[in-house]
């Protein structure tokens, strides 16, 4: 085969379709058995390493959409105060602070999205990091 012909033959694959990836079943998602003794899957969020978080959903898929991160200050029976964080998609699913569902907080006061400023901020970062290396 000439170089022309194979290099025709590979410009077709390109309107190909990937290949299905394989599907892994995320064991973390299953969350008790149902009356027959199969596994129950539930939405789940994973990460939080350099403030990036994903939604694998119970079919196993990762969600697409967008995930915000809110924070609600709470207080001890003591009186000494916390930060309670919570993810909520696009959609309107609310998540707490260790991935699992969780209804909408009621009576909370979250504190003012700073997601803005934290962009403004990374991207300043990187700014002065891509300066350092020239």
């Amino acid at each position: 085969m000439s170089r022309k012909e194979e290099l025709l033959k590979n410009l077709k694959k390109i309107t190909e379709k990937p290949p299905e990836r394989p599907r892994h079943i995320v064991v973390s998602n299953q969350y008790g058995e149902d009356k027959d003794g199969n596994p129950i899957y539930i939405d789940r969020i994973y990460g939080g390493l350099n403030g990036r978080y994903r939604l694998v959903q119970k079919d196993f898929t990762e969600y697409k959409g967008t995930l915000k991160t809110k924070r609600v200050h709470r207080k001890y029976e003591s009186g000494e105060g916390y930060y309670q964080q919570f993810h909520v998609t696009g959609d309107g699913r609310w998540f707490d602070n260790s991935g699992m569902p969780c209804d909408e907080p009621k009576n909370a006061k979250f504190e003012k999205e700073e997601e803005q400023e934290e962009q403004k901020e990374t991207k300043q970062n990187e700014l002065d990091m891509l300066k350092d290396l020239k």
